[in-house]
């Protein structure tokens, strides 16, 4: 029960995390169909679970592969298991329990269509 509501709040507060981003939607668009602040840029939904961010919170147990993957597709909007990424500045010592783990997600507008 513990396991379960931790994985719903990070599965939360991932998602909250890229739709609160404040101008994600409207940044200039970069070669790989980021916005300009997204500094990860493009990552295939791999490539983002071995994020140091995303395996941490894998090997602590907070959640799983599923989950997360589960959450990445949410905003994968062209469906090529691709999003940008941002490493926000500060969320690793934000006082939110779960920040330290997180990155903000919009899909690769660049592949839509």
């Amino acid at each position: 029960m513990f396991r379960s509501r931790h994985l719903a709040a990070v599965v939360f507060m991932l998602c909250f995390a890229a739709a609160a981003a404040p101008g994600s939607a409207v940044a200039e668009p970069s070669g790989n169909g980021c916005g300009a602040g997204f500094d990860l840029g493009a990552l295939t939904f791999d490539e983002y679970l071995a994020l140091p961010g995303s395996q941490a919170a894998i090997d602590l147990g907070l959640i799983d592969e599923s989950s997360l993957l589960a959450g990445l597709a949410h905003f994968d909007h062209n469906g090529d298991k691709t999003v940008c990424v941002q490493d926000v500045p500060g969320w690793q010592i934000s006082h939110k329990p779960f920040a330290i783990y997180m990155y903000n997600v919009v899909d690769n507008s660049a592949s839509a269509g």
